[in-house]
């Protein structure tokens, strides 16, 4: 996958997706899990259209992807797989699954959670 920043450092595209590089998270939007399909260092951002094609649906608004400058990115991006992509939602993760069974999905995505929680903190939200 070719993923590319542009000269000014105000878009970043992998090919298919186009990102704002932004310095807060807008309301409505929360991280984007893509893991590895995203340059190192930047943390995706979407928001979810208005209307879905069925209850519970997720889909995405592709032509307002945004993008934060935060090295730690691909930590978070390990802690969010579970949808859990909001600070809330993390601590309410952390907090239902924390004391969960040693080796088990929960238990370990919790643990990945407290790793990241720190530097989601770090980020401003609008």
């Amino acid at each position: 996958m070719n993923i590319t920043l542009d000269e000014i450092g105000k878009y970043i595209t992998n090919g298919k997706y186009k990102f704002e590089v932004v310095d807060s998270v807008p309301p409505g939007y929360h991280m984007w899990n893509i893991g590895k399909n995203m340059i190192d260092g930047y943390l995706p951002l979407c928001r979810l259209k208005n209307q879905q094609r069925f209850k519970g649906g997720m889909e995405i608004e592709t032509e307002t992807l945004k993008a934060i400058k935060i090295d730690e990115a691909q930590i978070i991006l390990a802690a969010v797989g579970g949808g859990q992509n909001t600070p809330e939602k993390m601590k309410q993760y952390i907090k239902r699954y924390e004391n969960a069974k040693p080796g088990t999905f929960g238990r370990r995505q919790a643990e990945r959670m407290k790793k990241a929680l720190p530097y989601v903190k770090k980020i401003k939200w609008d």
